[in-house]
Parts: C-alpha cells; sequence; structure tokens
C-alpha cells in the first residue's frame, strides 16, 4: 500500500511540473514591448564608440541635406508593421551624457554627447538633435531625432496656454505624415513647469515605401512661454530611446 502511495504521489509531482510548464504567463510574451526602469543608465564605464559609417567617397555621413525639423522623409527605412517587437532582446541603453545650454532660449539639459544638432533651423526658437548613422539600433534605419522648441507669448502662461498649444502641434504635425495618431493627453511637468503630453504614431509613405515611427511630445508653460521637448524614433525602438528622451526631461533647466 505504501509503495502505491508514493508511485501516486511521485505521478501527480510530474503532473503538476508538466501543467506548470503551460501556465499562462510562465513564457515572455514577444506581443508585449520591453519597458525600461526609469533609473538612469550607469554610465561609470563608456561603451566602445562605433565606427563611423562612410560613404562611397570616403567622407562622413551627416545626414543633414533638406533635414527640417519636420520631414519625415529624411532618410527613414521601412518598419512593418507598426507595432511589431524586435526578433532579439533590446540591449540596456547606455548613453554618455553631455550638458547642451542654449542662452537664446534660456534653457539647458543633458543629451547623448555624440547626437548631432541639426544646422537647418532657427537655435534662437528651435534647436534639434539628431542621432549620428553610426550609433542607430537599426542600420539605414529612421534616425531618432529630438527637438526642442520656444514659443514666446506677451503673457504669463499656463498650464491651459500649455494644453491648448499641444493641441495646436499635433494638428500641425499630422499632415506631414502620411498616417498620424495621437494618443490621450495628460498633465505632465518639467522642473515644476505644468503642462500637457501624448504619445503619438505616425507612417510615411514615399511611394515606394512605408516608414513607421513613435514619438512622444510635451509642452510646459514658464513665465511668458511655452517649451516643447519632442522626441520621434523608429516604432521598433521606441522604449530604447526613451532613456534619452527621460534623461532630457529630468535635467531640463530654465535660466530665468
Amino acid at each position: 500500500m505504501k509503495r502505491i502511495l508514493i508511485l501516486f504521489a511521485a505521478a501527480a509531482l510530474l503532473l503538476s511540473a508538466a501543467q506548470a510548464e503551460n501556465l499562462p504567463g510562465t513564457s515572455p510574451d514577444p506581443n508585449v514591448p520591453l519597458v525600461f526602469a526609469p533609473e538612469l543608465p550607469d554610465i561609470s564605464e563608456v561603451p566602445e564608440t562605433p565606427e563611423p559609417l562612410l560613404n562611397s567617397e570616403g567622407e562622413l555621413q551627416l545626414d543633414f541635406d533638406n533635414l527640417l525639423p519636420e520631414n519625415p522623409a529624411a532618410t527613414p527605412v521601412a518598419v512593418d508593421p507598426i507595432d511589431k517587437p524586435t526578433p532579439t532582446p533590446m540591449p540596456t541603453p547606455n548613453f554618455i551624457p553631455e550638458t547642451y545650454t542654449n542662452d537664446a532660449m534660456g534653457v539647458s539639459f543633458t543629451i547623448p554627447y555624440t547626437w548631432l544638432l541639426n544646422p537647418n533651423t532657427n537655435q534662437t526658437t528651435t534647436v534639434q538633435f539628431v542621432e549620428p548613422k553610426s550609433n542607430m539600433m537599426e542600420p539605414d534605419g529612421y534616425q531618432t531625432r529630438l527637438t526642442v522648441e520656444k514659443y514666446t507669448t506677451g503673457l504669463t502662461q499656463t498650464a491651459a496656454d500649455a494644453r491648448a498649444r499641444l493641441d495646436d502641434v499635433l494638428k500641425e504635425m499630422a499632415p506631414n505624415f502620411t498616417t498620424f495618431t495621437a494618443g490621450e493627453i495628460a498633465s505632465r511637468s518639467i522642473n515644476e513647469a505644468p503642462g500637457y503630453y501624448c504619445y503619438y504614431k505616425a507612417s510615411y509613405d514615399d511611394g515606394t515605401k512605408t516608414y513607421n515611427m513613435r514619438g512622444r511630445i510635451i509642452i510646459v508653460a514658464h513665465g511668458n512661454a511655452l517649451y516643447q521637448v519632442r522626441i520621434t524614433t523608429p516604432s521598433n525602438w521606441y522604449s530604447y530611446y526613451q532613456h534619452a528622451f527621460r534623461r532630457v526631461c529630468s535635467t531640463f533647466k530654465f535660466a530665468e
């Protein structure tokens, strides 16, 4: 009798082990996007700098020809579909920070030091940083870009003004893309400056390819001005670049 009970117990253990392998949630769901913790990346060790990409003439590819802040067609690559997960786990971001100061706009913030300042902007009101091709997570992919703009008014601005400006910016952005979908708008502050933010998805079809992107935009009120901070990334790598975006927002300072 004892031997029979032992055999039954062993069979029950094997059955429960087999069932546990198939329980929901015991295996990673490839449809669930990776989300990184909000802590800043460890920068105690400087990563190896990738070799720069050169064109056929041996010149460094800076990709600033006709690179306007709102031009989605500048050196992107197709990512299909828009929410397709990457086939391999994303590496932990390890951006090396550098403080950027713009006296004309009265702001300073931390940016990855390898990112390039787009010269095709009026830098008294707008700055845009573009990730160089040599750092891109998708070779020949859409180049991530971060834009900061200042709107000066004659009156003290409030969170309500920031919300109204966000609505206008979303309407202004939409015609630049083939499709554009904004998420829900919610309150958000930067360095105690109140405002609002939202996420967005966009695609651009140049007739031969469809390029897919994701982004986030925040507009806050400070003094008599409104400040916009926006990032646009390749759709598959949006979570990865959120580290850089959070670093910009957490280090954002006003001169006044």
